[in-house]
């Protein structure tokens, strides 16, 4: 996971603050330590983000040879992300110790409703916080390409979600189970196969599977491709649910 670490700016700035250039650095080197994480930081210290228009973050970005789009997700000490949001389109972890109503009123009515999270730095070590930063992305995902095809989250609420998965020709799902939901499979296009516990079933347009919780499962294709809505039931429909048993991909 890539992940973009953005300073305070020079209006934030505040008497006493902890997220100073040298705290945020530390936290770069720190998560640049854990494997499967890349991190780097933009210093904004110098700007006003009241005056900071798009442009002018391009300008930085290529002065600094920093790619926004090539990051998972940004963890801001700045409100800048949210001045300046069709920009910054990743998921958003954000820390403030700055006035944020009075500096930014009219701005931040809804800011929990923007694909974002606040995120209390000092109540999580590198590891747990790599770990937040992973949960918090990945169950945010409304969209995901797999080795095996791809997966759309249609409707979600907090205790049913329905997703549509397309299984590419001559693939497979990982032989897996859930802990925490129940899904039922209804095949809305082509065919393949459906292992359920030990069964494995032909897979047909408008046929319809039910799986328990903690239920070894998988969808499987041979020539022809296969679309499958998925019912998902539980309390709790993170994406990290999921125990891989066997995976021709090395997933397990």
């Amino acid at each position: 996971m890539k992940i973009l670490f953005i300073t305070k700016a020079a209006n934030e700035l505040t008497e006493g603050s902890k997220f100073t250039i040298g705290f945020i650095q530390k936290f770069v080197s720190e998560v640049n330590s854990r494997e499967g994480f890349y991190a780097e930081m933009l210093d904004i210290s110098a700007l006003d983000t009241k005056n900071l228009s798009i442009r002018d973050i391009e300008k930085l970005c290529s002065k600094t040879k920093t790619d926004i789009n090539t990051f998972d997700a940004l963890h801001t000490f700045s409100f800048l992300p949210f001045v300046n949001r069709a920009f910054f389109r990743q998921f958003v972890f954000y820390s403030f110790d700055f006035d944020l109503k009075g500096m930014y009123a009219g701005l931040v009515e809804n800011i929990n409703g923007l694909n974002c999270s606040e995120c209390d730095i000092a109540a999580f070590s590198v590891s747990e916080l790599c770990d937040f930063y992973t949960h918090r992305v990945i169950n945010t995902k409304s969209f995901d390409t797999r080795p095996w095809g791809w997966w759309k989250t249609l409707v979600s609420a907090d205790d049913y979600k329905i997703k549509r998965i397309f299984v590419a020709p001559r693939q497979k799902l990982s032989l897996q189970t859930h802990e925490f939901r129940s899904e039922t499979w209804m095949i809305a296009e082509g065919s393949g196969f459906v292992v359920i516990g030990e069964r494995r079933f032909k897979a047909e347009k408008g046929l319809v599977f039910t799986i328990q919780k903690r239920e070894k499962h998988r969808a499987e294709t041979e020539d022809s491709s296969m679309t499958i809505i998925e019912l998902q039931l539980g309390s709790y429909l993170g994406e990290d649910d999921v125990k891989r048993i066997e995976d021709i991909y090395g997933r397990a």
